[in-house]
């Protein structure tokens, strides 16, 4: 598969369209490079290829549910999103070989909006005919066998990603699945278990005699204890380099120990218990005086203007219940007040009456402002009642006090400093030594149940192989070697092993031609001689020159990311598979050296096409020197942070244009 071109339309920060031709110019010019500074789209473009080539698929949905349009509508430009008659498209375009011809495809993903949800349409176009839905049903289908989200996400190399893997000591486990992948060694997993499910459901088991009810279940635990066997094998041989690790760190640091030797002086654990308690009396000074910057003090400098609000609050709410009474006491209700109260030697004038009423009530001031809610007044008194309690003051002593203990704390580290100025390499090491013998005796202690645990899953899984064993001659014996489920099973013990012959094959393969690569891209020429696989526990073991194990602990992080590269590049290589390989911001943790060698060794040996996304401090101009003649085409991606979207130049960071300058 080769990329021809991407459009992408109102995508994320892609406000419009955007076009990217991915054309490969020659063989020796197989690179598109594309510049951008982090934020300005880069991940935006990468999910947009992915989107538009596998749509719901690409998030292991096989439909377009609710959750798939919740992330589509996530990655839908906001301001186009919030207005009618836009269109929300990618449109990718590729070639591919098919049955020893090429053929070109044309995906047009897009999306309408209507009434607040969201619609996808596609349209697929091959060699300029386009396919009806039953043929966009093949071609899906077939593009999920030759070309899964699982091997696009294979043919990423993430830098982060990659740095996580390393970290983390995930490398095994990233082979596992890797090669699983790139050696259709999934399809028989997949055989296997569908195998396994139709003997398990699909067969009738009423048919089945007890022995083969009973060999199925012994199977099924045994390939669950083995799988636990496995991993505990692993975490036993993971435990045991740790240890070996703690115990050559602990050797190095006794020596160091005898060298200087000394003892610590007890006085510098009573100054730093003083420096601690001052530095916590600080840290909660500033807490304090930071929680009323950010609540309080732009209400404080305003306390008298909060005071008048509050007043002319209070103002309202009497105009408002004078205005209240004086609209309940009318004509009528007066008159009948007036007949209740008034006897016949008395006269009283009703308007008069109600006047002096009204005039208890009446506000000297009559103005409304705010027609403030009674939550809104009673906001406004908490503010008020919170100002009143407060005092700069206060605070301004805090942070004096602060100054105090600053210069409290610097006179004692003064002490600690010139208590230590002697010896300070010696309490380094006592520190180091206590660290690692705590570490080393809670590794003896988990290495020793686990081997213990190993013990006993041994000893089960003898037990179990025994009991499958006398089964299969009881099943034997009984002539029914020709039932489906022995002729299941036979397909899948035939599939277990030449899927295990296939693993030890093209591992082999690997390992010749990671050594190679790794060689040429190594800083250290000649430190790494060869590396093994194991086939069963992807364990990789480097050995050097003597033909002595060389430690993957003892590589720099560079050297770990490049070892990683080439078992990977390697990978791709034995598996015959021609796709598109991706870097996304990879060079970032790689020294110079490292960088040229990927640059001028990996990359151009990396297939037929390689898209690179990076920044201007990854490949700057003499990285970019030594890549040009490999760029077929090159784009910088820019974010205008005034109109919220991205800019596309055709070119890389105006490197060409500064290179023509000088």
């Amino acid at each position: 598969m080769l990329f021809k071109n991407l459009t992408i339309e109102n995508i994320g920060a892609y406000q419009g369209t955007y076009s990217f031709d991915f054309e490969i110019g020659s063989p020796e010019q197989n690179v598109i490079l594309i510049g951008g500074e982090n934020g300005a789209g880069k991940t935006t473009l990468l999910n947009s290829i992915k989107v538009g080539l596998f749509g719901s698929f690409a998030y292991g949905y096989k439909t377009e549910n609710k959750a798939y349009y919740d992330r589509i509508w996530s990655y839908l430009n906001n301001r186009k999103r919030a207005e009618e008659g836009h269109r929300f498209r990618v449109i990718l375009e590729y070639s591919e070989v098919e049955n020893f011809k090429r053929h070109t495809y044309k995906l047009y993903r897009g999306w309408k909006i209507s009434g607040g949800a969201v619609k996808e349409e596609l349209e697929i176009i091959r060699d300029n005919h386009h396919l009806t839905d039953y043929e966009k049903e093949i071609y899906q289908t077939r593009l999920r066998e030759t070309m899964p989200p699982q091997l696009f996400d294979l043919c990423l190399f993430d830098g982060e990603e990659i740095s996580r893997i390393i970290n983390e000591n995930l490398l095994s486990s990233y082979l596992k699945s890797a090669s699983k992948v790139l050696f259709n060694l999934d399809l028989f997993e997949v055989l296997e278990s569908d195998l396994k499910q139709y003997v398990e459901n699909d067969l009738d088991q009423n048919t089945l005699s007890q022995a083969e009810k009973q060999l199925l279940e012994l199977q099924d635990k045994e390939e669950h204890l083995q799988g636990t066997h496995e991993a505990r094998i692993e975490e036993i041989e993971d435990k045991q380099h740790y240890l070996s690790t703690l115990e050559d760190q602990l050797q190095d640091l006794r020596k160091d120990f005898e060298v200087n030797g000394g003892l610590a002086k007890e006085e510098r654990d009573k100054l730093q218990n003083e420096v601690n308690i001052i530095e916590t009396e600080r840290k909660e000074n500033i807490e304090a005086v930071k929680e009323f910057i950010t609540t309080l003090l732009p209400f404080y400098l305003n306390r008298s203007l909060i005071k008048d609000s509050l007043d002319q609050m209070e103002d309202e709410d009497s105009n408002q219940m004078y205005q209240k009474l004086s609209n309940r006491l009318n004509d009528e209700t007066m008159n009948t007040i007036m007949a209740s109260v008034s006897s016949d030697d008395s006269i009283v004038d009703s308007n008069k009456l109600k006047e002096g009423i009204l005039n208890q009530f009446k506000p000297a001031n009559d103005k409304t402002i705010h027609r403030a809610s009674f939550s809104q007044r009673s906001q406004v008194e908490s503010i008020h009642q919170q100002l009143s309690k407060e005092n700069h003051h206060f605070y301004l002593d805090l942070l004096k006090d602060n100054q105090e203990l600053l210069g409290e704390s610097k006179k004692l580290r003064d002490k600690i400093t010139a208590n230590d100025e002697s010896k300070d390499d010696f309490h380094k090491i006592i520190k180091e030594m206590e660290t690692i013998n705590r570490k080393i005796v809670d590794t003896e202690r988990e290495l020793e149940q686990l081997e213990q645990k190993h013990s006993e899953d041994q000893r089960a899984l003898t037990e179990l192989s025994d009991q499958i064993n006398d089964k299969k001659k009881v099943l034997k014996q009984n002539e029914k070697t020709q039932n489906a489920f022995t002729i299941s099973s036979k397909v899948m013990e035939l599939s277990k092993e030449f899927r295990s012959l296939q693993q030890q094959k093209k591992l082999q393969q690997v390992q010749i031609e990671a050594t190679q690569m790794l060689n040429r891209l190594m800083r250290k020429q000649n430190y790494i001689s060869s590396l093994r696989i194991n086939h069963e526990t992807y364990e990789v073991v480097l050995y050097d020159w003597n033909k002595e194990i060389l430690y993957k602990e003892s590589l720099s992080a560079g050297e770990k990311e490049i070892l990683l590269l080439s078992i990977i590049w390697a990978m791709f290589k034995c598996s015959g598979r021609r796709v598109p390989f991706i870097f996304d911001t990879l060079l970032g943790r790689l020294d110079k050296s490292h960088k040229k060698s990927v640059l001028t060794d990996l990359i151009p040996s990396s297939g037929e096409q390689v898209l690179i996304l990076s920044t201007d401090t990854e490949i700057d101009t003499t990285h970019y020197n030594l890549l040009s003649k490999h760029i077929s085409h090159e784009y910088t991606l820019e974010f205008n942070t005034e109109e919220q979207r991205v800019d596309l130049h055709k070119e890389y960071f105006k490197f060409k244009e500064s290179e023509l300058k000088s």
